[in-house]
């Protein structure tokens, strides 16, 4: 039944509110159509003001209340499903398994589609360019420590004797006891050595395992020239070397280090593909709800 039937059904007989043609029945019609478009316009207001229902600024207005806005190209469904997703974060969100959940229910994903990796790994590198005696602070950029692998070239023409690398704090170092010429390269790791492609494991000695500490540490590169090299006021004539060409030699770090304050999502590529989302989309996401300081990476897999 209608407002305008309800409001007439109260009249007495005699007010003829049955008569359309009646001055009754029109001014009856007409109040409960302007009731009706006042009843319209607070079920609007009502709308706009519900994450299910506000749509365009409206539905925007409601983002910036959690600090969030459309993403490029972010109809407001997805927008919305990114909206309610954001309680979580009132419920302990940013955890493992709230992520995990997150991310099932918005690709729709089967159970191993989607996995994530705390402090994921990634190669590193690090070289200087360096003579006789100089030094450097080098660390791992990584939650622990980590081994490392070495390489010397020279740089210059020429050769240097018997190269040493040395951690000055925790005495740790590495000798090549031989010749490095130019064009050689010289490659270290824990238990191996070549120079070029010849082995030659047996001419290198280690003093402890070579480690990139976490907190970094002080680095120094020696030679059996430097011995020789005179110094003003204190080199012996007979014993020392004055005019000597010292070449410059690159030494070249290279590790694994485990990122820090890093997560990376990893999810089939069949099940991204389903549910039409991208990897950036993904990743802009994540970053959306992410805590300050937080690496976000996200990959397809097969």
């Amino acid at each position: 039944m209608s407002r305008t039937e309800r409001i007439s059904d109260r009249l007495p007989r005699f007010y003829r509110n049955w008569d359309r043609t009646a001055l009754i029945s029109a001014f009856v019609q007409s109040v409960c159509e302007q009731f009706d478009e006042a009843e319209q316009g607070i079920m609007k207001l009502l709308e706009a003001h519900w994450v299910d229902t506000a749509r365009g600024e409206d539905l925007e207005r409601i983002g910036s209340l959690m600090r969030s806005s459309p993403m490029h190209n972010e109809d407001d469904e997805r927008f919305r499903g990114r909206l309610k997703r954001a309680v979580d974060e009132y419920k302990g969100g940013g955890t493992v398994s709230v992520i995990m959940d997150e991310l099932t229910r918005l690709i729709s994903a089967k159970p191993g589609a989607i996995e994530i990796v705390e402090n994921p790994v990634t190669e590193a590198t690090a070289e200087f360019s360096v003579v006789a005696n100089n030094t450097w602070t080098l660390g791992s950029s990584s939650i622990e420590d980590e081994q490392l692998r070495l390489i010397l070239t020279v740089e210059e023409d020429g050769e240097v004797s018997n190269p040493q690398i040395i951690n000055v704090d925790t005495d740790q170092s590495v000798t090549y006891e031989g010749t490095l010429k130019c064009g050689e390269q010289l490659l270290i790791d824990q238990n191996k050595a070549l120079l070029g492609e010849k082995d030659i494991t047996k001419k290198v000695t280690m003093h402890g395992q070579l480690r990139l500490s976490r907190k970094g540490s002080i680095w120094k590169y020696s030679e059996a020239l430097l011995e020789r090299i005179g110094v003003f006021d204190t080199a012996k004539f007979d014993d020392h070397t004055f005019a000597v060409n010292v070449p410059a030699v690159k030494v070249r770090f290279d590790w694994k280090r485990h990122q820090p304050a890093t997560f990376m999502v990893r999810i089939k590529s069949d099940a991204l593909a389903r549910s039409s989302l991208s990897e950036s989309y993904v990743e802009k996401m994540l970053n959306s709800r992410r805590a300050v300081g937080i690496n976000v990476i996200v990959k397809a897999m097969e």
